[in-house]
């Protein structure tokens, strides 16, 4: 069987004590509840959650501080024998 390598932040998030005891006796998973705000959100303000991403993506690659060859991707265009 495959194993995937998952990776999830840590945040902590500050509730009021009367919902901070709402949720407790009611036994709510709050981290899957914030994943569900967090997605209902992303889909009512959709080009504001995909800036966010590429964002995101953007920050990465540029951490990965690869430099690539001028015309890099013609040249593997050309090799593959595309247009």
């Amino acid at each position: 069987m495959r194993s995937y390598d998952i990776r999830m932040g840590n945040r902590t998030i500050y509730l009021p004590d009367e919902l901070d005891e709402l949720s407790r006796n009611l036994g709510l998973n709050l981290s899957r509840l914030t994943q569900q705000a967090i997605e209902a959100h992303m889909i009512e303000h959709t080009e504001q959650a995909l800036d966010a991403r590429v964002e995101a993506a953007s920050e990465r690659i540029a951490a990965l501080d690869i430099e690539w060859p001028d015309g890099w991707l013609e040249t593997s265009r050309a090799e593959a024998g595309e247009r």
